[in-house]
Order: C-alpha cells, then structure tokens, then sequence
C-alpha cells in the first residue's frame, strides 16, 4: 500500500511540475509556461527590481550591464540585446520591459526563447507585476503577501498625508546640462501618484503626455512656481540637475529655487515603476512634511 501511494503521489507530482499554464503580460499576450522555471534573464533592470524585491535572485542566470540589482552574469546592453549571450545561458524566460525591448521579442522567438514583458505605469500595475512575476517563478503565494504588504505601506502614507491641511505644491524635473527642455510627470504617470501620496500636490497633474511624462519649457516652472521641485541623483555626489536648475538665469525667482527646496531622489529608484518607489515615497513624505 504504501508503495502504490508512493508511486501516486510521484506520478501526480511529476503532472503537476509539467502541466502547462497560461499567463497575460503587459502587452496583452497570452504567454504559455510549462513546469518549474528557474533560469531566467533578467533584460530591465526594473524587473530585477521585482525579483529582489521577491527574494527570488538565486533564479537569475543573466542580466545587463545597467543592472544594479542582482548580482549575475551580464549579458550586454538592455538594446539590441546579445542573443548569443543570451541562447547560451539556456533560459526558460526572458523578463522583458514595454516600449524601447518590444522588438526584442522577435528576435528572442526566432531562437525559440520565452519572453514576457511588463510594462507597470501606475501604482496598481506594480502590485499586480509583483504577482505575475512571482507566479511564474513558482511563488504566487510569497508574491501576494509581499504585493499586499507593500501596497498596505503606500496606503498607511497616503491615509497619514491626506489628513495635511497645507500641502506643498511640487515639480519633478528632469533636465540635462541647460533648462531649455524640460521633461515632467503629470496625469497618469506613476510618479504624479506617487507626488500625491507623499502629501504634494503636482503642478503638471493637469497636463498629460505618453504614460504621463511631457516636454515643457522653462516658462512652464516659471509659471507653476512650485514650493518644491524633485530632481533624480544617479550616483553618489551627483548634483548635476540640482546645479543645472540653481543655475539657470530663468528660475532665480522660482520659490524653489529662492529657498532652496529642491530635494534630490535615488534616479534609479524613481525612474522606473516597481517596488524600490517605496524608498522614494518614504523619502518625499518626510521632506514634504516637513516643508509644507
């Protein structure tokens, strides 16, 4: 008897870890897995993000030379992508970003290598990644929790900064060695909720553009005059779109720039929707708090 339970019990295993099942990306496709699946390349270093966040990085057999996150072997650019790098490392999927990595997909098909993409622009497309990615490593349950623990904390600071009765009015800027263009976030972009839970109220939330961030102008500051501007610090010591802006002959009367209130965030924490945005959002709502 217990010999014949045995052999139930290996043979309904071995149907489990081989039964086929069906998940939908960021780009709407129907992406079929099939089994475990721990060799994955991590091709964004947003979705390395998800996998650490995971705990899950012992999986990752490549990623890129960007990469921050995860310590393993580098496959190249995050564009075009090295497929010889790449076929060589044998994985079972490649974790891909939406937009500049799609035609990445093509190219990966025509060796027969798996890809799925995310594409998160809003909060709620974060906690839903962190699902999807965790599933198709084989755990959704762990993935559920950390999704809704983290949603939780966002939803603790935003309940904490609504109850504020004077809310600094705030930019985020991005800008490189002059003021001439200016790039910001506004409706529907990731980062105006995130301006919105930390207890800011974002000047460029009217205003929209692809997944939310538009080019402005300098008049546009000018003109908004916020109480705070947000800039991104890529390194160490790097306060080059600080100065550029504390430099820039238009914005001398910009409050922000009179006071000195402008505050300097991790760049590869906010330039990217995943689940490092919470440092950044515990980072803004102190600062807001205090200089409102």
């Amino acid at each position: 008897m217990r010999k014949v339970l045995f052999t139930f019990f290996t043979i309904l295993l071995s149907v489990v870890l081989s039964a086929e099942y069906l998940l939908v990306d960021d780009l709407g496709r129907l992406v079929s897995f099939e089994g475990e699946v721990n060799r994955v390349i991590s091709a964004a270093p947003a979705v390395s993000d998800y996998i650490k966040y995971l705990g899950l990085e012992e999986k990752v057999v490549g990623v890129t030379d960007w990469d921050t996150h995860i310590d393993a072997e580098k496959i190249g650019n995050l564009v075009p992508l090295n497929l010889e790098k790449t076929v060589s490392l044998n994985p079972d999927v490649v974790f891909l970003t939406g937009g500049f990595q799609e035609p990445e997909i093509s190219r990966l098909e025509r060796y027969n290598i798996k890809s799925f993409v995310i594409n998160p622009v809003n909060f709620n497309d974060i906690y839903r990644d962190i699902v999807l990615i965790g599933s198709i490593l084989g755990e959704r349950e762990k993935a559920q929790t950390l999704s809704n623990k983290l949603r939780q904390n966002v939803l603790n600071i935003a309940k904490s900064s609504f109850t504020w009765k004077n809310k600094p009015t705030v930019l985020y800027l991005m800008v490189q060695n002059n003021v001439a263009e200016i790039w910001t976030a506004g409706n529907g972009s990731y980062i105006n909720e995130l301006i919105a839970y930390a207890g800011g109220l974002n000047l460029a939330a009217p205003y929209t553009g692809n997944n939310g961030f538009l080019l402005v102008g300098p008049e546009f500051v000018v003109a908004q005059n916020p109480d705070i501007i947000i800039v991104a610090s890529y390194y160490e010591g790097d306060e080059s779109a600080k100065n550029t802006i504390l430099n820039a002959e238009q914005f001398k009367n910009v409050k922000a720039v009179k006071e000195g209130k402008i505050v300097m965030v991790d760049g590869n924490k906010i330039s990217q929707a995943s689940p490092s945005l919470i440092d950044v959002l515990e980072q803004l709502y102190e600062y807001f708090g205090e200089n409102r």
